[in-house]
């Protein structure tokens, strides 16, 4: 639920703290007063897209504010996964400046406009007279439906099955489509031979460079070698003195020195092997470093020809082959693509009519619960229906869904946005809201004037709905009518005051006294006692029969 709204420097707002509760809080205030600027205050903290320039005329940003709690494991979940701490409350900010730039947080950290989206709509409904047009909408009454037949796993697999289909559908066109000459199919197979005969490995190019590098080093390495070699073998070198030096303690009576220069001495002939071998080596590396770099030459040119890399190569050879086996064997593989077309549209098939029978099994259900809320709505003549017509294979299925009203004995049932007045719609649309927030894990429900082109005892009925909605969920609803806001748990009102400088909206909480006065303005224009009372009145049969 929303726990507080909070703006600063708003609009017309310098600053207002809103604390709502549970139950069906109204708010109410003169035309103008600024009513509608809260309810797009939390659709903005929504995540929605900024309408004109929102921060107050002469400050530097505007600041808002909205405290969410009791969030869902889903919504915890979904926040946890993308990095934010959650306890029992969800605050998110938005704070922006006059040129409409502005920056989302939740609980303090940045977030994007999309995550608070996604947060907001897992816990917050807001309905407006925009939203009774978009409800007219097939595609969004088929979302609805789906809703409420909780179809949201089989959706899935129609959706992965029309995918499949569509696929092969898409790849047998190509195929009935496609021509090719002898001599495209020569410039294609040589294209492959030029890959297939450079027989790349993976990572060959990176060891050839390395290569490369080696060898351009070996020739001082060679002079090195040779040097040292040459230390130890020359006549009178560092071999011959060991061996002079050997034999000559061997002599003495002190042996073990000898033995000791002796070992030395064939190490040392070890070793100069072991060098002379390397020297070998090098002189071999240098004479093929022109070899290696052409051959890297060679391997850079195909990258940039077919891909850019060893990765890019092999898929551009798969798909050249893919090519002369479509042209050498093209009836071969337009018989297995037709084979797989009716396989993928048999599951296709198969799945989609498991979630026209899963949408059709709640036609029944769906049409009596909407007309037992139309009719408690003083719709009593109200009756729905769901027109299902079969459609073409698309990726929700092969039901075409619109909902079909008639209001009056006698009219024909025709789309909703063909149905209706104003006043009728506002509460069709309504019963439809009751019927479908039922069971979808939102705790919060906002109307904004969806009373418009209703009054009297119609008034009364809508109210009285609200209210039993608010058994369940927060509601809070912005009403012009005192038939609606009688009902109230809570009022606010929403007034605007100005001088010569500015002009500015501020919010108050209503106690008993202010609630029927406010009730009597509402209904008659004037809190004189009279009207006062025939509010109390009203309150009073209101809760006794509600």
């Amino acid at each position: 639920m929303i726990e507080q709204l909070s703006v600063r420097d708003y609009i017309l707002f310098d600053s207002a703290n809103i604390n709502f509760k549970n139950g069906m809080s109204v708010i109410t205030g003169e035309t103008g007063a600024g009513k509608s600027l809260l309810i797009d205050a939390i659709g903005y903290l929504s995540g929605e897209r900024l309408q004109g320039d929102v921060v107050r005329s002469g400050r530097e940003k505007a600041v808002l504010s909205m405290v969410l709690s009791d969030p869902s494991k889903e919504v915890i979940s979904l926040l946890e996964e993308n990095g934010f701490e959650v306890d029992d409350e969800i605050i998110i900010t938005r704070i922006i400046t006059p040129n409409k730039k502005s920056r989302m947080q939740i609980n303090l950290q940045p977030a994007t406009n999309a995550l608070v989206k996604k947060v907001t709509s897992m816990m917050i409904d807001v309905h407006s007279q925009m939203d009774t047009i978009t409800l007219m909408n097939p595609e969004v009454q088929m979302g609805l439906l789906d809703q409420y037949a909780k179809t949201g796993t089989q959706k899935e697999k129609v959706e992965q099955a029309y995918k499949a289909y569509s696929s092969v559908s898409a790849e047998l066109k190509k195929l009935q489509t496609e021509t090719f000459s002898d001599e495209e199919l020569d410039f294609i197979t040589e294209q492959l031979n030029e890959i297939t005969n450079m027989n790349i490995r993976d990572g060959e190019l990176e060891e050839l460079q390395e290569k490369i590098e080696d060898a351009s080093g070996a020739s001082k390495a060679r002079e090195d070698f040779s040097s040292a070699l040459y230390l130890i073998r020359k006549d009178n070198g560092i071999s011959d003195q060991l061996y002079t030096a050997a034999r000559t303690l061997k002599r003495s009576s002190r042996t073990e020195f000898g033995e000791k220069l002796s070992d030395l001495y064939y190490a040392i002939q070890d070793v100069s092997e072991e060098i002379s071998d390397a020297q070998d080596s090098l002189a071999a590396m240098e004479e093929d470093l022109d070899a290696m770099q052409e051959r890297e030459y060679q391997i850079k040119k195909l990258y940039r020809k077919y891909g850019g890399d060893y990765e890019g190569v092999m898929a551009a050879a798969e798909k050249l082959n893919e090519k002369v086996d479509r042209i050498l064997h093209r009836q071969d593989l337009f018989d297995k693509l037709e084979k797989e077309k009716k396989e993928s549209l048999k599951t296709y098939q198969k799945e989609a009519k498991i979630l026209s029978k899963m949408r059709q099994d709640q036609f029944s259900s769906l049409k009596k619960r909407i007309e037992e809320h139309a009719h408690d709505l003083m719709l009593e003549n109200c009756v729905f229906e769901i027109n299902r017509k079969e459609k073409a294979p698309a990726k929700d299925g092969i039901d075409e869904i619109e909902f079909l009203v008639s209001m009056n004995p006698g009219q024909p049932l025709t789309p909703l946005r063909q149905s209706a007045s104003g006043g009728e719609l506002s509460r069709l649309m309504l019963a439809l809201k009751v019927v479908f927030q039922a069971d979808n894990g939102i705790g919060t429900l906002v109307f904004d004037e969806i009373d418009t082109g209703v009054s009297g005892k119609v008034a009364l009925a809508m109210g009285s709905k609200m209210h039993t909605l608010a058994e369940n969920y927060q509601v809070l609803c912005i009403t012009h009518l005192a038939s609606v806001a009688v009902w109230a748990d809570e009022h606010y009102r929403v007034a605007k005051s100005a001088n010569q400088q500015s002009t500015k909206t501020e919010v108050e909480v209503l106690d008993d006294e202010t609630h029927f006065e406010e009730l009597a303005i509402m209904s008659n224009g004037a809190a004189s006692p009279s009207a006062i009372d025939s509010m109390k009145e009203l309150a009073r049969e209101v809760r006794v029969n509600g």
